[in-house]
């Protein structure tokens, strides 16, 4: 635990014998630690200077996140009142959250505002146990510039899609500097949890889930059909490098002019954008397109909360500190920087789209995200998805070396469904996560994202 605990920021000094000690978890990534104590500060003052704050910074990897909680909260007490939690963290640690309900009420108003997948995030159980502080959706980015070369505009299908990006990549590949250098199509394949949210994010787009109904779907039609235009993808318009890809491998080759499409987080657009890029000021931005015409647009709902831990000892002054620092206002504050806002309300507000001109189009994608299912497998969504990312991995492997047949597909997919099902089972039964510690080892070796977050890190607490 002391590792992480890279500093205990005061926010202010104790005024008054009845004062209450919270603490609060923080990444301390790019801005975000700095918007944090300037909320808190805020916060303070507002409530009469009585109150005293720590922040303990955590690593930037979610994963990494995820196994610190796991390993604080599994231990029965815990000294920490808030906790910054990712989406999907929210369902897998519900059984130690603060139900919220008792402490704030939520305005009918504000509740009607929310995203609706971002408002089925806040609540496990039919009570309240969490607060949006930004939202994030999966996005496709896009080489404006080579479609307007080629005569194209912007695909509505997977199927346009992959007919468009063969054909510019055969069309640049004739200029030899671009021989087996140029893709039609750069994605993350490689077996950790983005490649969960490529498979979630594809098998929507095709009117398919993970989950119906209490049981695993993975092998209906729908699916089949998913993984085979992944496939697809893989073999005909990307690289077999990308088995092994992160989100920051994807930036890299992509902002070198490299790839035609990719699908990633939003962070991408500022810094593909930059003026050192090959790409600044030729990209394009759009939700995920529609698996054909009983399809539908897409993008996986990421994003990071705030909750209360039930062992607070502190519990309505925490309760009353992460509504205030997911206010509207605060959201509209963040927004300059990047920071999507989890109320539908702000995306029409004249300073947030001063600031961010793309998020008209991020809109969109938010209001047909689709969710992990975190809330289906709880304790064990680690373990769910690491079945999900390492059976995705190996059937994308398995077709370029062997080639892949639908009943291969099908077969595979089948044997996921078993094992998926069988964890749905297990909730509630193992507070201990059954297949954590496999989860870890399968994503915990430092992508270049981990990497470049502790540089980062550094330079942060450095600050």
């Amino acid at each position: 635990m002391g590792k992480w605990l890279v500093c205990l920021i005061s926010a202010c000094c104790i005024v008054g014998a009845k004062a209450d000690n919270l603490r609060i978890t923080c990444r301390a990534k790019g801005i975000e630690l700095k918007l944090l104590k300037e909320g808190i500060d805020e916060w303070i003052k507002n409530t009469g200077n009585q109150h005293r704050v720590e922040i303990i910074t955590l690593p930037h990897a979610s994963n990494e996140c995820y196994a610190l909680y796991r390993q604080w909260l599994s231990a029965g007490s815990f000294d920490v009142d808030i906790l910054q939690m990712d989406t999907v963290f929210v369902g897998a640690f519900s059984d130690y959250l603060l139900p919220l309900d008792s402490y704030v009420s939520l305005d009918d108003d504000d509740k009607d505002d929310y995203f609706d997948v971002v408002e089925d995030c806040m609540f496990h159980d039919d009570h309240l146990v969490a607060f949006p502080i930004y939202t994030d959706v999966e996005l496709m980015f896009y080489r404006k510039d080579l479609l307007q070369k080629y005569g194209y505009d912007e695909p509505e299908t997977w199927q346009e899609l992959c007919a468009m990006a063969k054909h510019i990549q055969d069309e640049e590949r004739k200029n030899p500097a671009n021989r087996n250098r140029f893709f039609g199509i750069i994605f993350q394949a490689k077996a950790f949890e983005m490649l969960t949210c490529n498979f979630i994010g594809f098998v929507d787009s095709f009117g398919g889930k993970v989950i119906d109904d209490g049981h695993a779907d993975v092998d209906s039609d729908q699916c089949v059909e998913a993984v085979q235009c992944m496939i697809k993808c893989l073999n005909e318009i990307s690289s077999r490098s990308v088995l092994n890809y992160s989100e920051e491998d994807c930036r890299g080759i992509f902002q070198r002019g490299n790839a035609v499409f990719m699908p990633n987080w939003p962070y991408v657009w500022a810094l593909a954008n930059d003026p050192s890029t090959d790409v600044a000021n030729k990209i394009g931005v759009m939700p995920l397109p529609a698996g054909g015409k009983d399809g539908k647009r897409s993008g996986v709902l990421g994003g990071w909360y705030f909750v209360v831990s039930k062992y607070s000892k502190h519990a309505r002054v925490a309760a009353d500190l992460i509504q205030y620092l997911t206010s509207k206002e605060q959201q509209k504050k963040r927004s300059q920087y990047g920071y999507a806002p989890a109320f539908k309300s702000l995306y029409k507000d004249p300073f947030v789209l001063k600031h961010n001109e793309y998020f008209s189009i991020l809109y969109e994608a938010l209001d047909h995200a689709v969710a992990r299912p975190s809330n289906e497998f709880r304790e064990n969504y680690s373990r769910a998805s690491s079945e999900i990312f390492n059976s995705i991995n190996t059937i994308l492997a398995e077709s370029i070396e062997q080639g892949s047949t639908e009943v291969n597909v099908k077969k595979r997919l089948v044997r996921l469904k078993k094992k998926l099902d069988r964890i749905l089972k297990m909730r509630g039964k193992s507070k201990k996560g059954g297949g954590f510690l496999a989860w870890l080892k399968s994503i915990f070796g430092g992508s270049s994202e981990d990497k470049n977050s502790d540089n980062r890190s550094a330079l942060v607490n450095g600050d």
